[in-house]
């Protein structure tokens, strides 16, 4: 059941079971609920019985999640529930709320767990759980009863196409990582690209002070500095947002390391604000930037141009969701993907 936004990747999921040979006698249907607004400004739902009485539903959807996001997802919920769904599971590329994963200061509440009670509630605590991929905080996956929140990771599926991209240039390669936290997040799949390639990457990693969930700065590298110099830089992270930060550890990796290229690899590009228009800039010290779908890139226009010029690529996770789902279905384990 795809949210608004997300129908081409339900098509995409579709074709992927056809295509695959996942469905071993597993139908995928599709149900698209319709949204709308009273003359009074007040929303509805329109979502009938078919594809969803007795049947196994999953809600696609992604962050940001922005207050008509929220109440979409809370009335579809509740749709489901009515509708006498068997089971429903929502599945999220990038997690609504995320990055407000901790308090902050006086005024400020984490909202992860509030975000569970409204998925909770709107179903009478009949949502079987939530898929989400590659999440700011660990902590969420806290939230709700065990095992509710799902957390699997794309890290390996965007870094191999950079990886691959960078090793044909032929020239020296080294990983960045913004923080310990980060690089214990990403080792496994940095390990496994290794093996698979055969080759050996040397790293540095940032000392990475978070003012907000809004704003961070980078203080210090320590690591394999000299493989920096005139090496393509991989900057890893889970996410872009206002690309202040990226750009800022960009600038010091040519400026002070000497690197030739820096490329930004990311699972979430929420590329929010002006941040199309920075990294389109001809002087950015971001070269490229690595992202996948998990927030859908198609309907957003102000990234034509990133994606036009080359400095924008993509790696869809539509394989990757159609065989979560497979597995999910069947109650099979989906933390490791293939």
């Amino acid at each position: 059941m795809p949210m608004p936004g997300f129908e081409t990747l339900a098509e995409r999921v579709r074709d992927e079971f056809e295509r695959s040979g996942f469905q071993f006698g597993t139908s995928v249907d599709i149900a698209t609920p319709e949204f709308g607004s009273r003359s009074s400004g007040e929303p509805f739902v329109r979502l009938g019985k078919e594809h969803i009485a007795g049947h196994d539903c999953v809600i696609l959807t992604s962050g940001p999640g922005t207050p008509e996001m929220l109440i979409q997802l809370m009335l579809v919920l509740r749709y489901l529930s009515g509708r006498r769904a068997s089971r429903t599971a929502v599945v999220t590329g990038y997690f609504p709320l995320g990055r407000s994963d901790k308090d902050e200061g006086a005024k400020e509440f984490a909202l992860p767990p509030l975000l569970i009670d409204l998925m909770m509630a709107s179903t009478f605590r009949d949502l079987d759980r939530v898929i989400a991929v590659d999440l700011h905080a660990p902590q969420v996956v806290m939230s709700g009863r065990t095992g509710f929140i799902t957390e699997v990771s794309l890290v390996r599926r965007v870094l191999m196409s950079a990886v691959s991209e960078a090793l044909a240039l032929g020239e020296p390669l080294c990983l960045c990582f913004p923080d310990d936290t980060s690089a214990k997040r990403m080792e496994s799949a940095v390990d496994l690209i290794c093996r698979e390639l055969n080759v050996q990457i040397p790293a540095v990693y940032g000392a990475k002070r978070r003012q907000s969930s809004h704003q961070s700065k980078l203080r210090a590298l320590y690591g394999d500095l000299d493989a920096l110099a005139n090496a393509t830089v991989l900057n890893l992270d889970d996410e872009i947002a206002t690309g202040g930060t990226n750009i800022n550890s960009a600038r010091i990796l040519k400026e002070q390391y000497q690197a030739k290229r820096v490329w930004a690899v990311v699972t979430h590009g929420v590329l929010c604000g002006n941040a199309p228009a920075k990294f389109a800039e001809p002087d950015c010290p971001v070269d490229r930037l690595f992202i996948t779908d998990t927030i859908p890139v198609e309907p957003r226009r102000e990234l034509d141009e990133l994606l036009q010029s080359g400095r924008l690529k993509v790696t869809e996770w539509s394989p990757d969701l159609g065989w979560i789902l497979y597995h999910h279905h069947w109650n099979l384990s989906i933390r490791e993907l293939r």
